[in-house]
């Protein structure tokens, strides 16, 4: 089955989805209706429940919120970056030392949601407590139970809801403290020197792509002016559409290489954020990249000031990239996190309106992916975050 969970926190809206394999309905574990809403359906249907805040993940209690000294936090380092409590930021609850049934392995998130001088005040609560959500459940495939033992027990609701999924919201007490000292560094900042040769390599596997430009078709029509912005060999577009598509990119070999493109333009954004194109664009793309910016605020700026009034921005990101490109704070926040971080981004280069992201994982790897086994099947995970310009 594919699974997925919408939700909304003001103005943003999200659609997590979760590909369900091998589910068994003998032995899993299902959220409230779920088991028994599918039955007696069939492939290609569906059904969809709504749950209210605190009926499929804890209830949202004021006395998880926990005021703490800031010696509790035990600070680690993280390409060499000491980890330190910031407003906002979620961290594994094994930072935190002193807590009933919390050890220095457990993983589960809290929020800071305030820092002042030698206390915090914590948020021990599940991400989606304060929410409510509805629950959309699509049958994929049925096939014939072999065994009635054995095997491994899933309980689905915490497979969708415990892994990321409430970590984009808004922090209640203002903006998230996420760009620290160090945060926008990379290893490398030589850009020129590592984009001169080109590289004909996608950077997800093959389903993922095709995720990416499935979500991105939900924003885009026929006719309209993209620009692909940090484009290269691959643009990951809907192939169905008639797109007039622009790529500005490091690489001219790679942009030449890229059928998806009308024209091309080669310019380093981290040398000089000013987007060299005058437009306008529908809408403005940006694929598995943007984690290499130093000055993202600058460059979405940019991309707004592109786009026609009502135009959308599109960012793509997954967990592959250059490791000594990629900005060091990127690294640090778990993936869910990183949705967050780009909306308050996009709210800070001048984006309004409705904006929010869609997130895919666990979906099927081709078979013949060079990383099939090391990855046990396993796509690269997804996100798509929209904004519009007003």
């Amino acid at each position: 089955m594919e699974l997925a969970l919408t939700w909304n926190d003001g103005n943003r809206r999200f659609k997590d989805r979760i590909t369900a394999r091998r589910v068994n309905a003998w032995r899993d574990i299902f959220p409230s209706g779920l088991k028994e809403g599918l039955q007696g359906k069939t492939e290609g249907e569906s059904i969809s429940l709504d749950f209210a805040p605190g009926t499929l993940v804890p209830a949202y209690n004021d006395g998880l919120v926990r005021e703490l000294d800031t010696r509790r936090f035990r600070s680690v380092s993280v390409n060499g970056r000491r980890i330190l409590p910031h407003p906002g930021r979620f961290y594994p609850l094994g930072l935190f030392s002193g807590l009933a049934g919390v050890y220095p392995g457990t993983m589960t998130p809290a929020r800071v949601l305030a820092v002042n001088g030698d206390a915090m005040t914590v948020d021990l609560n599940h991400p989606l407590a304060r929410f409510p959500f509805s629950l959309e459940a699509a049958i994929q495939s049925i096939q014939d139970k072999v065994s009635d033992t054995g095997g491994l027990l899933y309980h689905w609701g915490e497979e969708l809801c415990d892994n990321g999924p409430g970590m984009q919201a808004r922090s209640p007490n203002g903006p998230t403290e996420f760009i620290t000292p160090g945060f926008l560094d990379r290893d490398d900042e030589d850009d020129g020197r590592f984009y001169a040769a080109p590289r004909f390599v996608g950077h997800v596997d093959d389903t993922a792509g095709d995720n990416l430009a499935a979500m991105y078709g939900r924003f885009l029509e026929s006719g309209m002016k993209v620009l692909d912005l940090m484009s290269s060999v691959q643009s990951h577009l809907p192939s169905g559409l008639e797109l007039d598509v622009t790529g500005l990119g490091m690489n001219r070999e790679e942009m030449e290489a890229n059928t998806a493109l009308a024209e091309i333009a080669v310019h380093d954004l981290n040398l000089d954020p000013a987007i060299p194109l005058s437009g306008p664009f529908d809408a403005v793309v940006v694929s598995l990249s943007v984690e290499y910016l130093a000055d993202p605020v600058a460059v979405l700026r940019e991309a707004a000031q592109r786009l026609v009034p009502g135009g959308v921005i599109l960012i793509g990101v997954s967990n592959r990239w250059f490791p000594t490109k990629t900005t060091r704070g990127w690294t640090e926040l778990h993936e869910f996190e990183r949705v967050g971080y780009l909306l308050q981004l996009l709210e800070e280069a001048g984006f309004g309106g409705p904006m929010g992201a869609e997130s895919v994982r666990n979906d099927w790897r081709p078979q013949a992916d060079r990383h099939f086994l090391e990855t046990r099947g396993v796509s690269d995970p997804v996100h798509v975050v929209h904004a519009f310009r007003q």
